[in-house]
């Protein structure tokens, strides 16, 4: 009886496993972004309380059901101002449509609107994106240490967190996300306060390998960092140094550049970019992230998802050759095959016998054919 007892529990804890494990979808990419107000949407526009010229454009609130946001706090009907077609409320640590602003309700657009706008136009269809914003406006990067404590974040970077340590807050964010999807990248972008740190580099590893142990991420998971400004006018410039530094020596890390990019015009706002630079970074983040993520890792537009084939059969030299433009030839973990890859194959370039998979335009009628010259 005691052992039937026993067997009960164990099943009942591994059914209970597997149906948390089941509910993971492994087609739901998601992003940590954090930092401080930049990265945040800060500054963003006078018209949503930014303390600098500019506003939304049509684009920024062009939403897609794909994106995500886990709800950074809670926001009360009406509170959203960034876009007509925000949601009317929020949650905490909900997910919604993303729209501006991701982070505080009233916030403008932010680099993660538009790192998410731009991997839709090359990821592909059926991958959707969730975004945790956890950035904390006017905060050093310390704040995020594991184990740190005294940090009275104020209520303006963050209306609830005050003393609670901001780590185990994002850590919980993340866990969260990875109940429903799995995370595929973290976006930083840190360093007007406590600028020019020698330490910066030191404190942004202890942050990255924390994350990684405690969320069990892979070692190279892409980490992206972004430069601050290297205007004439920019407060922190020399800040640059060792987020470059940062970016050429930690495993999986990329650079989004900030060259160029629009910044606040204000004489009292040397800090922030303004909503063209906000999106320019978005962008730079989103490139900078595919060009560390294979197809693989990140499935491009044109890659397919593996379906059970209708049916295998062998397939002859001429047959393949004369397969018109309307079929498409995939290999088996779904990388488009060029025909004249094919061709080289069968005629002895290649060792024949490969299987690949072929289907039509549109990946209907999918079948397993091995090359038979």
């Amino acid at each position: 009886m005691m052992l039937s007892k026993y067997v009960a529990i164990f099943l009942g804890i591994a059914v209970s496993i597997t149906a948390v494990q089941a509910q993971v979808d492994p087609n739901f990419h998601c992003y940590l972004l954090f930092g401080q107000s930049n990265m945040a949407g800060g500054g963003a526009g006078v018209a949503l309380g930014g303390s600098g010229s500019g506003t939304l454009n049509a684009a920024d609130c062009d939403t897609s059901p794909r994106v995500k946001v886990l709800a950074f706090t809670t926001c009360n009907a009406g509170s959203i101002v960034a876009c007509k077609n925000s949601p009317q409320g929020r949650t905490a640590d909900k997910w919604y449509t993303a729209s501006p602003g991701l982070h505080i309700c009233n916030e403008g657009v932010s680099p993660g609107d538009w790192f998410a706008k731009t991997m839709l136009d090359s990821i592909r269809s059926d991958i959707k994106i969730g975004l945790i914003p956890c950035a904390l406006s006017g905060q050093g990067l310390q704040v995020f240490v594991k184990g740190g404590s005294n940090f009275n974040i104020p209520n303006w970077a963050h209306p609830t967190l005050g003393n609670k340590s901001p780590y185990d807050w994002m850590l919980n964010r993340c866990k969260i996300a990875q109940q429903t999807g799995v995370i595929k990248g973290i976006l930083l972008h840190q360093g007007e306060s406590g600028s020019g740190s020698k330490a910066w580099g030191d404190v942004a590893k202890q942050i990255m390998d924390d994350l990684k142990k405690d969320l069990s991420l892979p070692g190279n998971i892409p980490v992206i960092v972004g430069e601050l400004r290297q205007d004439s006018k920019a407060c922190c410039a020399g800040g640059n140094t060792a987020i470059n530094a940062f970016a050429k020596s930690y495993p999986g890390c990329g650079l989004a550049s900030s060259k160029n990019l629009g910044v606040q015009t204000d004489a009292d706002d040397p800090y922030h970019f303004n909503p063209e630079g906000m999106r320019e970074l978005g962008k730079r983040y989103a490139n900078a992230f595919l060009s560390l993520a294979d197809r693989q890792y990140m499935p491009r537009i044109g890659d397919v998802a593996i379906q059970n084939p209708q049916r295998s059969r062998m397939a002859t030299a001429a047959s393949v050759r004369a397969l018109n433009d309307d079929i498409q030839i995939y290999t088996l973990d779904g990388k488009r095959a060029s025909r004249n890859q094919i061709r080289s194959e069968l005629s002895g370039a290649v060792h024949s016998g490969n299987l690949y998979l072929v289907s039509g335009k549109s990946g209907q009628n999918m079948q397993l054919m091995m090359l038979n010259p």
